[in-house]
């Protein structure tokens, strides 16, 4: 795909309507929250061969809960008191709790999404997908080690969206927590409310002896990699077009289209995969605009909307150059001109 030169005279709706797109005022301010989809894995070694000091009979997991959300919330975190959530959790393996924390935490705007997984048997495995956005992109995921007094696996604010790119996979070995809201201390004691509850520590000593009982793995599966805005169509007046967590100095490309599908173009340093069909011969046909991001990663053009693209349904895409066979693309806008 050669894109060396700006073209920017746009054929629409396989000819009936000639646009003729030139570079005008910067576009307005708009950012679009990236999404990204993950699997997380939770691989559970805890066994006999791994801790055999006083390994108890029935060893299992509760069921997976947590959510993801913003950088400066936290659900559960080392050296704090343990809330009446992550306490039931840890103490019966119920999510309940929980799940009205962290439902109350996304009608405050802390969270987004809830995370509800299996449980299983150790050693063994079990793993869940979920989404996530640049919005909210830490995730905190729990599970109750089984049986104990109030001893739980997990993960506080694992940050997933890191200097404006997807992280692609990250491996947590986890360690045992005690959630100090009982005074047990092995694995079967009888329950013991502690009076006044203590902050939530690592067990370092009996009886897991600082050995990790597992890991979480962490893999992308797809994710939006550029936000892609555009100002409402309104024929005979410009539309701003904004590109952001672009790779600063590096170009980017915006397309159009009149429908969606699947185009895959790879010559060259473009290797890019879009959404949206682009005619097989001249792809380049379908620019809107191209160039390169500035310091902050942004590239935004202003171009007049023709007046004879009234009514049209039009679907845009942007694309980053990189090394191949990397492909940063945007989320798909939709727009009718008015």
């Amino acid at each position: 795909m050669n894109i060396s030169s700006r073209i920017l005279t746009l054929a629409v709706a396989s000819g009936l309507v000639s646009l003729s797109w030139t570079a005008a005022l910067e576009a307005q301010s708009c950012d679009h929250p990236l999404q990204a989809t993950y699997r997380v894995t939770f691989d559970a070694a805890w066994s006999q061969q791994t801790h055999p000091t006083d390994f108890p009979g029935n060893p299992h997991f509760s069921p997976l809960i947590g959510a993801t959300h913003h950088s400066n919330f936290s659900l559960w975190e080392v050296g704090s008191l343990a809330t009446d959530g992550v306490e039931s959790m840890a103490e019966t393996g119920s999510t309940f709790l929980m799940t009205q924390e962290i439902n109350s935490a996304i009608s405050a705007g802390d969270a987004e999404f809830l995370l509800s997984g299996s449980g299983f048997n150790s050693p063994g495995s079990t793993s869940m997908t979920f989404d996530m956005t640049s919005d909210h992109p830490a995730v905190s995921l729990v599970s109750m080690i089984a049986p104990s007094p109030d001893w739980f696996v997990g993960v506080d604010g694992l940050e997933l969206f890191q200097n404006d790119r997807w992280v692609d996979q990250v491996v947590i070995d986890l360690a045992a927590y005690d959630s100090g809201t009982d005074d047990g201390v092995q694995y079967t004691s009888a329950n013991s409310n502690s009076n006044p509850a203590q902050p939530i520590f690592e067990i370092l000593g009996y009886p897991f002896q600082g050995v990790p009982i597992g890991t979480y793995t962490f893999t992308k599966l797809s994710s939006e990699d550029l936000g892609l805005c555009v100002d409402p169509l309104i024929a005979g007046q410009n539309a701003g077009f904004k590109v952001s967590y672009g790779t600063p100095s590096e170009d980017v490309v915006i397309m159009w289209s009149s429908s969606l599908g699947s185009t895959i173009i790879s010559q060259g340093s473009w290797c890019v995969d879009f959404g949206i069909l682009l005619p097989a011969g001249d792809p380049t046909s379908r620019i809107v605009s191209l160039g390169p991001c500035d310091a902050n990663g942004d590239y935004q053009v202003s171009l007049p909307v023709p007046a004879s693209a009234a009514g049209l349904a039009l679907y845009f895409q942007a694309a980053e150059r990189n090394a191949c066979p990397d492909a940063r693309m945007s989320n798909i806008v939709t727009h009718v001109v008015q």
